[in-house]
């Protein structure tokens, strides 16, 4: 008959043996989560631009050749238009979180959509990877206008209040809203005319149409260049350095800055092996000189954000255009 020790010693064993076995099994995950991220990624890679194809989207198209030649990372890049962008961002919420699905957006989508519009999705629901390009606004009048220089303009509006009417790229896009932060500082009245995107917008101020615009350099710019329009300030903290001759906002005394930052996000969950192999190839990427050359033809500028610079940034953001809304007259 087995003594006590001997029952003792037996369950022992067994327990060791247990614990080796799960020694064993967790080892055995782990390494192939190690295994599967080294392997990652085996397919190409979905990334949602969920803008018209021809703009954001032209921003990440000379990344490809890099990514697949240097780190075998092939991109499809797919237009999902919508709502300002939250079609497509609610498309990558729902994705699964397996770095096969990414969103490539402005900021806006992120900062702004939720607040305004009906979106299923918060920054919470994604994890950000990298900010690859910042863009200001610049904001512009007519070369026949009577106000050339940014303080002949605030006179103008002073002594005109609702007279003066600005194009930008929409109700709620990031362009509206950092116009509707300068009226606020000043305590001015101006008329906000929306339009579809910031080129009909520059079409309408050089038809005679509007009185002012602001949009992204790229468009606005080439009408500076041209002397169509005449360019009076920029909303970056600081210049500009493909027009170093424009003052910011804050230069000639008014508190805004407001800048959109296009990056990449995945859903929320997606492994942090994953979410550091992307970056860092996309960062490689980046550096490359045909990428840096198109990206100054279309008057981009390139800015690195790490994943948690990137996440402070959006943060940052909501915040401040939610403290711009919320002082908008509600229709």
């Amino acid at each position: 008959m087995p003594t006590a020790s001997g029952k003792r010693a037996r369950k022992n064993v067994r327990r060791c043996g247990f614990a080796w076995l799960v020694a064993i099994v967790a080892v055995g995950v782990f390494s192939g989560i190690a295994y599967a991220d080294d392997k990652y990624p085996t397919r190409p890679i979905r990334v949602v631009v969920p803008y018209a194809a021809g703009g954001a989207d032209s921003f990440i198209r000379p990344l490809q050749n890099v990514l697949e030649k240097k780190h075998g990372i092939v991109f499809t890049i797919e237009s999902v238009v919508g709502a300002g962008g939250i079609i497509g961002a609610n498309q990558v919420k729902r994705s699964a979180p397996d770095g096969y699905t990414l969103l490539f957006c402005g900021s806006g989508a992120l900062t702004i959509g939720p607040k305004l519009y009906r979106a299923d999705y918060t920054i919470a629901d994604f994890d950000p990877v990298l900010n690859l390009i910042s863009i200001p606004y610049v904001l512009a009048v007519r070369k026949d206008a009577p106000y050339r220089s940014f303080g002949a303009l605030i006179e103008y509006i002073r002594h005109n209040p609702g007279h003066l009417t600005y194009g930008s790229s929409g109700m709620g896009s990031a362009p509206h809203l950092a116009i509707e932060a300068m009226a606020g500082h000043l305590g001015l009245v101006v008329t906000h005319v929306p339009f579809s995107g910031v080129a009909p917008a520059v079409t309408a101020i050089v038809g005679g149409h509007i009185d002012a615009v602001i949009g992204s350099p790229n468009v606005v710019l080439p009408q500076v260049a041209s002397g169509n329009l005449v360019s009076l300030a920029i909303s970056s903290r600081e210049r500009f350095e493909p027009a170093p001759e424009i003052p910011t906002f804050i230069e000639l005394g008014v508190d805004v800055e407001v800048v959109t930052d296009f990056g990449f996000l995945a859903p929320k969950g997606t492994p942090r092996p994953i979410i550091d192999k992307l970056a860092a190839a996309i960062r490689d990427a980046a550096a490359d000189p045909d990428f840096l050359s198109a990206m100054a033809q279309l008057q981009n500028r390139v800015n690195i954000l790490s994943a948690s610079e990137y996440a402070k940034t959006l943060d940052d953001e909501s915040a401040y255009f939610g403290s711009i809304i919320a002082k908008l007259p509600r229709k």
